[in-house]
């Protein structure tokens, strides 16, 4: 195997076990076994499981990153947001990054572990609730600096407001339930 290939490899199978199994039930024999290769290996890419569970988050992190550069960059070329786009960019932060390949099976190792782990609690709430939130303020504060929002809620009341019916079809797997919402946000605060 390719250095790179094996480290990708080595990725893919842990993120697999640890959401499966759970982060603290998986150990780096599990991983070799998984992978196909000796446990000493693995450490010639990563220091240990915490370096190779940090290299996920910076995965998901850097998913996260792109996905917002690319909205942000299409956000300042387009004109007008009209109300389908609106409503579908808020269904894809939830089928495009909540539920990314290499993200969700690691919000959901990082879901079961925050209840006893501060640093997996800290991950959890950034890259789920404070850079999202982060994020679509900015975008708010940008749509009300063109004159396209009209609504008097603050832009971090509105972000709140966005955010939390993605998180509920995010939990609830309701994408139509979703479309409705943001139908009906679009509608009131949009000129």
């Amino acid at each position: 195997m390719e250095e790179k290939n094996t480290r990708e490899i080595i990725l893919m199978e842990a993120l697999n076990l640890f959401s499966n199994k759970g982060y603290a039930a998986v150990s780096m024999r599990d991983i070799a076994m998984a992978v196909g290769i000796r446990v000493s290996s693995i450490y010639h890419h990563f220091s240990g499981k915490q370096a190779l569970f940090e290299a996920l988050i910076q995965k998901a992190t850097d998913v996260k990153e792109a996905l917002q550069d690319v909205f942000l960059n299409a956000l300042s070329k387009a004109g007008r947001v009209e109300e389908e786009a609106f409503v579908q960019t808020g269904i894809y932060f939830l089928t495009g990054y909540l539920q990314n390949a290499q993200v969700e099976p690691l919000l959901k190792v990082l879901e079961c572990e925050r209840f006893h782990n501060e640093d997996a609690d800290r991950v959890w709430k950034e890259l789920v609730i404070f850079t999202p939130l982060e994020h679509e303020e900015n975008v708010f504060r940008l749509l009300r600096e063109r004159g396209e929002i009209v609504d008097a809620t603050t832009d971090k009341e509105l972000a709140a407001e966005y955010q939390a019916a993605i998180m509920m079809a995010y939990f609830t797997g309701d994408i139509q339930q979703l479309q409705i919402q943001l139908h009906h946000f679009y509608k009131r605060i949009f000129i």
